[in-house]
Order: C-alpha cells, then sequence, then structure tokens
C-alpha cells in the first residue's frame, strides 16, 4: 500500500485545462450584454413584456389596505345559458388569464380580439356548447384595513357578438 504522503499523479489528460477560445468570449460577452440591455431598457420603459426580464412592478408596492381590489373575468352566453362564468386560462380559452389582464387595454381598443377568445374556447371544449356573446367583465372589491368590505361592484368592460357560424 502507498503511502498517503505520496500522492499519485494523474493521468495527464484528467489535469489537461481547455481554455476558450476567442469566439467563445466573445459569445458569452455578447450574450451577457445583451441580456444586461434587455433588462435595462426593461427597467427604464416599465414594462414586463419582456418578461422576466422585465421590472415585474406588480410586486414592487405594497397594496392600499383601504383601496380596491380589481379582477378581470369572462361571462358567456350560449343558445340555453347566459351568464355562465367561462375560466380564463390557456386550458379553457388558449390563453392565460395574465395574458388577458396584460392585454386588456389593446383588447378594449380592437374589440375583434375577443373573437380568438371565442375561438380558443370553441377550439379547446369541442363538446360544449358554442359562446354566442362573450362579456369582459371586471369585479371591484372595496378594503378597509385590508378586509374586504361590501358586495362586488361588476362592471362591463367589453361585449362581443361571436362572429362564427354555429351550423
Amino acid at each position: 500500500m502507498e503511502s498517503p504522503r505520496k500522492q499519485r499523479r494523474p493521468e495527464a489528460d484528467q489535469t489537461d485545462v481547455r481554455r476558450l477560445s476567442a469566439t467563445g468570449v466573445a459569445v458569452r460577452i455578447a450574450g451577457t450584454v445583451a441580456a444586461l440591455g434587455v433588462l435595462a431598457y426593461g427597467q427604464v420603459t416599465d414594462t414586463n413584456d419582456l418578461f422576466p426580464l422585465g421590472t415585474l412592478s406588480q410586486f414592487a408596492t405594497a397594496r392600499d389596505l383601504n383601496g380596491t381590489v380589481r379582477s378581470t373575468y369572462l361571462l358567456a352566453d350560449t343558445a340555453t345559458e347566459d351568464g355562465r362564468r367561462i375560466a380564463m386560462n390557456d386550458r379553457t380559452i388558449g390563453v392565460a388569464r395574465a395574458e388577458v389582464e396584460g392585454q386588456l387595454q389593446r383588447i378594449l381598443d380592437n374589440p375583434e380580439l375577443m373573437q380568438s377568445l371565442i375561438d380558443g374556447y370553441a377550439a379547446l371544449k369541442p363538446n360544449r356548447e358554442p359562446v354566442q356573446t362573450l362579456y369582459l367583465m371586471r369585479s371591484v372589491q372595496r378594503l378597509e384595513d385590508g378586509y374586504v368590505v361590501g358586495e362586488p361592484e361588476e362592471v362591463e368592460l367589453l361585449r362581443w357578438d361571436s362572429t362564427t357560424e354555429v351550423g
């Protein structure tokens, strides 16, 4: 048995250090600069459009304990039912709630975008009755000392009659 003081010299190929090529260094520097540039742009313009390199400003400030909480949701009319709540997620309408809420002003400015939500619902829920009218709604809850008080105020933001042919 070998003395612990005597260390075996590792094989030459186990200790070879491979240096990064000039191209490899340049690619890594360019990637780092690009990521920092996007991060800086997101901070300066105060946008979350470049997530996860944006400001994430929705987490930056505390809520007013005596303010309001607003929540967006969808209601649908079908041939046999009025005012059925439709889940706002990618499994039901094809996009996540955050996408709808993040694009809310764009949807309000271009109501025809509601048709894509109806089409998404029809594609993802083919066994359900087709949506004839879709309502983009907002619930507003008042807070006092951080607790919900009173009934929510329900506001219709937009109504869209489907352009899909039923047949």
